[in-house]
């Protein structure tokens, strides 16, 4: 009875400070605050770099096939969307936080127009590779006309090719809304069989059906094979076209009824279940993306479709016993954490975090492509490992190994293959006494690659999973200039490691904001946490507002 009544009293405390936050009108300032999370992520986690090097891997392993598809008398072009494809625009928006900005026609041509933007991790060594094969490049763009030769100017001094600006399609004069269907349309009148189309909006790459976030779900699914052979999908969880497909005629409501249509759609998300009611303002936007938004099926399903190519293409009897290494929350299953924020009780305190496994996972449901791709997998003769830093058990009295038999029969209810004790590896196991305090999942993986596991010594054909330490890889600050591991295995993700998008991944987070506060986000009030998230967003020095 003291655990529930301590429950319900910091519960309602919870809902006491939120409400206070929102007690007056919702102001386009507050709603600035609700992208903090999701440009932190954007800008500063090595995840997100990954994906995006991840991307254009992908497109570079399928050019091969795609132009072997072009039919005689046709010329081969590729067709890029710009902002966030290729160029980085996340400081445009997270410089509005802290103003009562919004984003204004006036002020993207001043941004579109500034000598300040930054090209996203791989892009000009891709497009320089198609422009050298001799294939057409060709730039769709929201952008207007009016920019159009600045564009141009900024697009060269970066290092893109850019043959002229007849391959520019931008937005017309009179600023009328771009139908992109159209100008790819346009573009094979001309004669031009598009290989490959390359965007961080669904609208760069078909035409989307449905204006309702669950109706451009349906269509993700339908078309769900063409993402990461000749649809080439970029994460982008600031802004976008998902955002208005949230409800209906959301680009036209007010501050507080956006917010209000926000917060009703993540209704059957763990929301609520936030204890600060300050990160969970800064965290709506990257939970709206994973728990609403099309494009993160999307981009999960390019995952999955382009490691079933790889597998493909593998030799199986020049390898020892292949296997699949694969994650488990955030990867296979949708795990978000019932309270997902940057701070969590003391180990055996009365909250211990582990007692809450079991009442998670029962709402966990599947990542979209997943159930595919390893049921694919295990058809080509693939095993299966599960590694994750689930616990074995839940520190409950008496309760040794709960976590792990819940685990199993969760992923055997989702028919996932291989879903036993054996092939499902939590953390603490294989780890001597000396390495129990710090025992990663790399111990996992050893052990599994020893045979420790199952007596037979294996060797991992595919890494899948949602954080760099899925793979071995790790940085050691938040700077986004010294991502060390991801520069240094550029070539292999989405080829040796696939990365699935997680931004509520609250380990990233505690380490982005720690390394910046100089401790550990915990030992910080509620008011320093927010400060802190706030302090770490890039800015853009010249912005007019």
């Amino acid at each position: 009875m003291a655990r529930i009544h301590t429950s319900i009293l910091l519960t309602f405390a919870v809902f006491t400070s939120f409400s206070m936050i929102c007690s007056a009108e919702y102001s386009q300032k507050d709603l600035n605050e609700e992208r903090v999370v999701a440009s932190n992520w954007q800008q500063h986690s090595p995840e997100y770099e990954a994906l995006v090097l991840q991307s254009f891997n992908m497109a570079r392993d399928n050019l091969h096939d795609a132009l072997n598809k072009v039919p005689e008398g046709k010329k081969a072009a590729i067709v890029t969307d710009i902002d966030d494809t290729l160029i980085n625009g996340a400081i445009y928006f997270s410089s509005l936080v802290g103003t009562d900005s919004a984003r204004t026609t006036d002020t993207s041509i001043t941004w579109w127009k500034n000598k300040a933007l930054e090209p996203l991790p791989g892009a000009v060594d891709f497009l320089n590779e198609i422009d050298n094969k001799g294939i057409e490049i060709f730039y769709i763009s929201g952008r207007f006309n009016e920019v159009k030769e600045d564009t141009m100017e900024n697009l060269k001094r970066l290092g893109f090719p850019i043959k002229g600006p007849e391959h520019l399609l931008f937005q017309k004069e009179d600023n009328e809304t771009l139908t992109k269907e159209g100008q790819r349309q346009k573009i094979q009148d001309q004669g031009y069989h598009i290989l490959m189309l390359l965007g961080d909006q669904l609208d760069d790459l078909g035409d989307v059906e449905g204006r309702h976030f669950s109706q451009r779900q349906k269509w993700v699914q339908q078309n769900r094979t063409r993402f990461g052979t000749d649809w080439i999908s970029f994460p982008n969880l600031i802004y976008g076209s998902w955002e208005s497909a949230i409800t209906q005629n959301f680009n036209k409501l007010s501050p507080q009824e956006k917010h209000d249509a926000n917060i009703d759609a993540l209704k059957h998300s763990h929301y609520d279940q936030i204890q600060d009611p300050l990160f969970a303002q800064h965290s709506t936007s990257a939970m709206l993306w994973m728990n609403t938004s099309a494009d993160y099926h999307a981009l999960t399903q390019q995952a999955y479709n382009h490691s079933i190519q790889i597998l493909d293409k593998l030799n199986q009897n020049s390898m020892e016993n292949p296997v699949i290494v694969i994650d488990i929350n955030g990867t296979i299953v949708n795990y978000t954490p019932k309270r997902p924020d940057l701070t969590h009780p003391a180990p055996g305190s009365e909250d211990n975090e582990h007692s809450w496994h079991i009442d998670r996972q029962k709402a966990s449901q599947p990542i979209p492509g997943a159930p595919e791709f390893l049921a694919a997998a295990k058809q080509k003769g693939f095993d299966i490992f599960y590694v994750s830093e689930r616990p074995l058990s839940s520190g409950l009295q008496g309760e040794k190994r709960d976590i792990e038999e819940m685990t199993v029969k969760k992923l055997r209810a989702l028919g996932y293959p291989d879903a036993d004790e054996t092939h499902i590896v939590l953390k603490g196991e294989y780890c001597s006494t000396v390495e129990k305090n710090n025992c990663t999942k790399a111990f996992q993986r050893r052990a599994i690659t020893t045979g420790q596991v199952d007596k037979k010594k294996h060797q991992i054909a595919l890494f899948i999973g949602d954080m760099l330490s899925d793979f071995d890889l790790e940085e050691n600050g938040f700077d986004p200039n010294l991502k060390v591991s991801v520069t240094a295995n550029k070539d292999l993700f989405g080829r040796q490691y696939i990365m699935i998008p997680n931004p509520m991944n609250t380990r990233r987070l505690i380490a982005i904001y720690s390394e910046y506060a100089g401790r550990h986000i915990r030992d910080l009030s509620s008011q320093e946490r927010a400060t802190v998230r706030r302090n770490v967003l890039r800015n853009w020095p010249e912005k007019p507002f």
